[in-house]
């Protein structure tokens, strides 16, 4: 290992980490952020899920994760220069197969969904090996337990490697390769053994927006966004940032929970939002805002500010025709954005009017609420639909452009009053190919989660689907800042008033 990481330093830098890249990349080097974690349940084809198919089945799945890693070049790279202002990703001579595929073997009395809930919150905040060994920042991990014919595939990564986005791409991808590799030959060019040797020629890879698009701003906004980072802390009056949340930074450690929504609740819930003009990305922004409204008090939280993660490639042009991906919607690479929103103290005391007075035992929703949460959940779609009209003008990423140091703005941001309450990042709906006659790989679920940030929300949402096998919804938090008990119930409520919606099947006003 060591021999191979000597001769991957000699390896040609193919070019500079993108703007979202070398943001990331600070978090984690100032231990800001860990890992984010896609999960999947994959069901095995009868044939390969007996004891004395294992050999048969390991090899099944590494071939498939070759063929993956020769699909998507940023799962071969190394990077060069890490605590750099200007780190470059680097090309590898090789890469060797156990670091990057774990197999966890239970007995067949132990607690599988346990197991998996446990594997998946520790590896949310493990760190990978030191940057300078030069081996991509990813890894999967298998969970199996005896003859099942389910197996629990959980791919965590470095965010600079790639986002959300393309982790779902490569479940996708993961999955199409398992069912030919069961079909085709096992041998495959440069695998010998666990090591796998990469084509002497250097991978093309995705380019940053900021690289293929111009990213326009207006005056106006520039001078709104520079005049909210610098302005002493002595004239911030803005009451909806989330000072009731001080930003601390260690001891680091992620609190997460998660629930899951079977399909038939999760098709009336989709169904009442399409009535309501919003998505379950406006709904969850909704459902968030009652809950916090209604477990902090005026005093502490008068106002509210939340973010939207979206994703970018809808913006891209479409991937050059040398491209191993070959559709920019399919890129494994890295491009998000923010929005955020803003709930002035006028809406938030109003939503507060409504509220039991003594909401400590949790209630659901009455007729009153229903009304406020889908005028506020149509109102953030808006803001949505707004946000992709404007495509990529006055957008956060153009202004990250003039940051010049990332790690020293991240350790300035941390020092600042936190900005967002909660966040939402959906990464959509996942195609697990599951209307199959059984015999075939497929997918049931997904569950998707991310380290604490902490700079960032107080509170993070990731709300996943699988088409027509229900939807997981997830939370994090950092454990030295977030109230356990507040944690959890308000996670709490979004489970118990999504239950209540796809009960009811209530539009909440006619």
């Amino acid at each position: 290992m060591a021999d191979r990481s000597i001769q991957s330093t000699k390896a040609m830098a193919l070019r500079k980490l993108g703007i979202n890249e070398t943001y990331q990349l600070a978090m984690y080097l100032l231990d800001q952020y860990r890992g984010t974690t896609l999960s999947c349940r994959y069901a095995i084809p009868p044939r390969l899920a007996p004891a004395q198919s294992r050999t048969h089945l390991e090899e099944v799945v590494k071939i498939a994760v070759v063929d993956i890693i020769m699909r998507h070049p940023m799962l071969q790279v190394g990077m060069m220069n890490a605590t750099s202002k200007t780190p470059s990703w680097i090309q590898l001579r090789s890469l060797d197969l156990t670091q990057h595929i774990k197999w966890l073997y239970i007995e067949a009395h132990n607690d599988f969904e346990q197991t998996v809930q446990e594997t998946f919150r520790v590896q949310l905040d493990d760190r990978f090996a030191d940057l300078s060994i030069k081996q991509p920042c990813w890894k999967i991990t298998v969970i199996r337990q005896g003859n099942a014919h389910i197996m629990e595939v959980l791919l965590t990564w470095n965010h600079p490697q790639f986002d959300g986005a393309g982790a779902k791409v490569f479940h996708e991808d993961f999955l199409e390769m398992l069912n030919k590799a069961e079909n085709g030959a096992y041998e495959r060019t440069g695998l010998d053994g666990d090591i796998l040797t990469l084509p002497e020629t250097p991978p093309f890879l995705p380019i940053p927006i900021e690289s293929l698009k111009n990213l326009p701003l207006d005056l106006k906004y520039l001078a709104k966004v520079f005049w909210e980072e610098t302005r002493p802390q002595f004239l911030n009056r803005d009451v909806s940032q989330a000072a009731w949340c001080p930003i601390r930074s260690s001891p680091y450690k992620t609190q997460f929970r998660a629930f899951f929504i079977d399909n038939a609740s999760l098709l009336t819930i989709l169904a009442l939002c399409r009535q309501n003009k919003t998505t379950i990305t406006g709904l969850i922004n909704g459902l968030a805002l009652i809950a916090f409204s209604s477990h902090l008090n005026s005093t502490i939280a008068p106002a509210f500010q939340s973010s939207t993660i979206m994703d970018h490639r809808r913006n891209l042009p479409p991937a050059p025709p040398d491209a191993p991906w070959v559709r920019s919607d399919r890129t494994v690479s890295n491009y998000v954005t923010q929005l955020p929103h803003r709930f002035d103290a006028e809406q938030v005391a109003r939503i507060r009017s409504k509220l039991p007075a003594d909401a400590s035992e949790g209630r659901d929703l009455s007729t009153d609420l229903q009304h406020e949460l889908w005028a506020v959940s149509a109102h953030n779609r808006q803001e949505i639909v707004h946000k992709l009209e404007a495509g990529l003008r006055n957008d956060l990423v153009g202004v990250f452009k003039y940051v010049t140091d990332w790690q020293q703005t991240m350790r300035d941001m941390a020092k600042k009053t936190r900005q967002f309450t909660w966040l939402v990042t959906n990464v959509g709906v996942l195609n697990g190919n599951t209307s199959d006659d059984g015999q075939r790989w497929s997918i049931s679920r997904a569950q998707f989660g991310l380290s604490a940030e902490i700079p960032a929300a107080a509170i993070e949402f990731a709300p996943i689907s699988v088409a027509g096998q229900g939807m997981c919804v997830s939370a994090n938090w950092p454990d030295c800042a977030v109230d356990l008990m507040l944690g959890e119930r308000i996670i709490a409520d979004l489970e118990r008033w999504l239950a209540q919606l796809a009960t009811s099947g209530k539009i909440g006003f006619e």
